[in-house]
């Protein structure tokens, strides 16, 4: 069964289970990949010569319109046609009582919600979840056993279905932080014009690869293929292209996987990649990240956050996918960067949004604390772990 939550002035509720606090393995995860590529030293963001970006708090009140969705991460989007946007979050508070406190709610692994209408201001949203027999919030995407997955991004294929990938994680016990990558699958939804709660996904596992390489931080079309920008998962996320037949792709087919071995060698299976592997292109790619086709600039565009902890929002631009990609300029310093125990990150684009001017690009990153227990106070229930809105006007832009 799945939740179906949160069009303004028309809410349905589900209902139930068991406290969140319960400390959250996205939140140690992204923690120790920032500290990862922050001790490799990756190069910083050069700074504008004028600030670029501003925050819209206008905006943010698209995230609390669903009285039992208390807040969530990653905040990925992709374009479902008919002036549709689905939302893809990570670790999600949901209420399990009437209270509507995080203090009274569950931690699902992943959530999600379909906007109507392209401006944040005035849409409608509906946020969904899977239920369980008694009434026990769920993931959307569910567990097996101790596996499960975080949200990675997708596109809506003209022949059809919407795919999306998906990281796996499996609990480990005893050893490291408790859990660690498990792969990654694709999950095909054949219903994407119907509400969420009516889909019913069908995860394939993504196969296995001889390096050190998760597709589908972010995903494009191009012509008859879709591009997806695959990171590094250990160390500074080097960011690499990998393509697949679209064709393929909406049978749920990731067999026919290319990866990007640079411009003499071109597109090669995995197989056929030898040691060196595929082609870096972006050097430090982000743990999360966007990456889209401008056409105000008329250069493809890539937005993450860059540092650890206390971050800023950095943005390259490429003639091509394949580069080469220009330095990260900072466009944008979340002011919960200097508040106590900063914890910023997952910046990314969402091009397919309106906001406030048509020279805005909107961009959301995540609210955090190094302190879980921070995520419970009335000040942190009101202002972390919430995804917060920018408008960045684009380099070129009037």
């Amino acid at each position: 069964m799945t939740e179906r939550r949160g069009r303004a002035g028309g809410r349905r509720s589900g209902r139930r289970g068991s406290g969140a606090a319960a400390a959250c393995p996205r939140l140690v995860l992204v923690l120790v990949l920032a500290l990862a590529a922050c001790a490799a030293k990756p190069d910083a963001p050069e700074a504008p010569a004028a600030p670029v970006g501003r925050p819209l708090p206008e905006l943010d009140a698209l995230f609390h319109r669903d009285p039992r969705w208390l807040g969530a991460d990653a905040a990925l989007t992709v374009p479902l046609g008919a002036r549709r946007v689905l939302w893809l979050f990570g670790d999600t508070f949901v209420a399990t009582s009437p209270a509507r406190v995080r203090g009274e709610s569950r931690m699902v692994r992943n959530s999600v919600a379909v906007e109507s209408g392209l401006d944040p201001r005035s849409c409608a949203i509906d946020f969904a979840w899977r239920v369980a027999p008694d009434g026990t919030p769920g993931s959307f995407f569910p567990e097996d056993g101790e596996r499960w997955f975080w949200p990675g991004h997708g596109i809506r294929l003209a022949e059809g279905p919407l795919v999306l990938f998906l990281i796996a994680l499996r609990a480990t016990p005893g050893e490291g932080l408790g859990f660690e990558t498990d792969g990654y699958a694709l999950a095909v939804v054949d219903e994407p014009d119907a509400p969420p709660e009516a889909w019913r996904p069908r995860v394939v596992e993504g196969p296995a690869l001889p390096f050190d390489a998760l597709p589908g931080t972010a995903v494009v079309r191009e012509g008859a293929r879709v591009i997806a920008l695959a990171i590094r998962a250990h160390g500074t996320h080097a960011g690499y292209l990998v393509r697949y037949p679209a064709a393929a792709l909406a049978r749920g087919d990731l067999d026919g996987a290319e990866w990007y071995a640079g411009e003499e060698r071109g597109w090669l299976p995995a197989g056929a990649l030898g040691p060196a592997g595929p082609a870096v292109l972006i050097d430090d790619a982000g743990s999360e990240a966007s990456l889209h086709f401008d056409r105000r600039t008329r250069s493809w565009v890539h937005v993450a956050s860059y540092g650890s902890g206390a971050t800023t929002i950095g943005l390259r631009t490429a003639p091509r996918l394949t580069g080469p990609w220009s330095a990260p300029v900072s466009v944008f310093r979340p002011p919960e960067s200097d508040g106590p125990r900063p914890f910023v990150y997952a910046a990314k684009a969402h091009p397919e949004l309106v906001g406030p001017s048509p020279e805005d690009l909107l961009v959301t990153y995540a609210t955090n604390s190094f302190r879980f227990a921070d995520l419970f106070t009335p000040e942190g229930t009101a202002r972390l772990y919430w995804p917060r809105f920018v408008a960045v006007r684009l380099p070129g832009g009037s």
